[in-house]
């Protein structure tokens, strides 16, 4: 059964104290909490306007007030343009006022791609209206985020000699789709495709975004983090995420019908069954021999039928709890092979085995003692899977309710208590990875905007 309050209470304490183990994570402390802040959301655990909320919920609308202030208080630069991952990389405020004695110092309090996703959609499920920001200088800021191949980096180091001049910024950060996403989300949330269709400023270059992932598809029909590389289901999401959302959703169109269909052929082929060996005299888990076969293919192995299948992110890797979300996620915004455009609100992902793999994150990686959700079986949970096997889970719900209920998706009624405990996770946007209504509220803020 699906632990529902058990991973409420687990994102609930991890919001107000985490282990020693997440020290080394501290300067990617926003990430953090949108897991968590985006995992109670889905939940049905944040009192968030006319919503309803769980009556065994602790958390209060002032303490959500205060999560926003937070956010803005120790994560938003002072040029209200760009979010830190953490306030730990922060530089005291004052150090902007000082003069400056060198001209070559470098203002090293800069703003993150990453940090500046999940901040905004943190404030977004919160129900934030971004009135304490500068759209305008924040979409400037992308554009310096972006790199002449289209790619973008993880943030812009700004001279404070001559903090206008493109030619004393050097742009760090890694060379991937990761980044690009960040940046395409963060564009829409704060409308600046708006903002550049009234020409109140200019807009990043999306046909260069768009050619840099269509070169990152690979050869065996995936899509590769970078160029020439090999096929991965993350790489999958961010390309098809970035598209999708600087495309309006018309995937499609941009990379075409061949690149299309064999992604997803390639994304369901990656949905795997983790046998352990039989040979194998050990009892414990991590001592046996663990192999991954596709789930389109144990036709050929004999009936193994009840062996829950979940998603893989690359060949000849076991199944993972984050990939039942990446793959899942993918496969919702692309349209079933054949069809001129989408036939469902879950698109591809319907061709799926959502039984087996509601039944991998149930039964091998769900912890059902201290709530959450561990990278494989017997694992420790961990903030990361713990929210992503639960938006996985709240996008196979949304198939079920598309297809009428758990009786087309089960053998019988045991099963059928199973696979129904997770109807009560709120729908889920594969495309921003938030929950629908926290989606709905984005729009409502766009529609204003584009009457402005």
């Amino acid at each position: 059964m699906f632990a529902l309050d058990r991973h409420a209470s687990f994102f609930q304490h991890s919001l107000r104290l985490l282990p020693y183990h997440y020290t080394q994570t501290d300067t990617t402390r926003l990430a953090l909490i949108f897991f968590c802040v985006s995992a109670l959301d889905l939940l049905g655990y944040l009192p968030l306007g006319n919503q309803q909320c769980s009556s065994k919920s602790k958390i209060t609308k002032d303490e959500v007030e205060r999560w926003k202030e937070w956010v803005y208080s120790t994560c938003l630069l002072p040029t209200r343009d760009a979010f830190r991952c953490s306030p730990a990389t922060a530089v005291p405020h004052y150090a902007y006022s000082l003069p400056t004695t060198h001209s070559d110092k470098v203002d090293y309090d800069v703003g993150h791609t990453a940090g500046t996703y999940f901040a905004l959609c943190i404030l977004i499920i919160l129900r934030d209206d971004f009135s304490r920001l500068d759209r305008v200088g924040m979409m400037r800021w992308l554009r310096k985020c972006q790199r002449a191949d289209g790619s973008f980096a993880a943030g812009v180091l700004r001279s404070k000699s001559n903090a206008l001049s493109d030619s004393l910024e050097e742009r760090f950060g890694e060379r991937d789709l990761r980044f690009g996403y960040c940046a395409a989300a963060a564009r829409w949330l704060i409308g600046g495709d708006i903002l550049a269709r009234k020409n109140v400023v200019e807009d990043i270059d999306v046909d260069r975004v768009l050619g840099y992932i269509t070169s990152c598809v690979s050869y065996e029909g995936g899509i590769a983090m970078s160029p020439y590389a090999e096929g991965h289901a993350g790489g999958g999401y961010c390309g098809v995420g970035t598209i999708s959302l600087l495309s309006q959703g018309k995937v499609r169109n941009v990379l075409g019908d061949v690149v299309i269909d064999a992604l997803v052929r390639w994304s369901l082929m990656h949905q795997v069954y983790a046998e352990v060996d039989p040979e194998s005299d050990s009892e414990d888990e991590s001592d046996s021999e663990v192999t991954s076969v596709s789930s389109s293919d144990m036709s050929l192995r004999g009936p193994k039928t009840d062996i829950p299948a979940g998603f893989t992110g690359r060949i000849n890797k076991p199944a993972d709890t984050c990939y039942c979300f990446w793959s899942g996620a993918t496969l919702e915004m692309l349209d079933v092979p054949g069809t001129c455009s989408p036939s469902s609100m879950t698109g591809s992902l319907r061709l799926s085995d959502i039984r087996s793999n509601i039944m991998f994150l149930l039964t091998q990686t769900q912890n059902t003692m201290i709530g959450g959700f561990s990278k494989v079986a017997g694992a420790h949970p961990d903030l990361m899977h713990g929210y992503l096997g639960v938006a996985a889970l709240a996008m196979c719900a949304d198939v079920i309710r598309e297809q009428g209920g758990p009786e087309k998706f089960v053998k019988d009624e045991a099963e059928g208590e199973i696979i129904a405990s997770v109807l009560p996770l709120k729908s889920v946007d594969g495309t921003l990875c938030l929950s629908t209504s926290a989606k709905q509220y984005a729009e409502e803020l766009r529609a204003k905007w584009e009457k402005e």
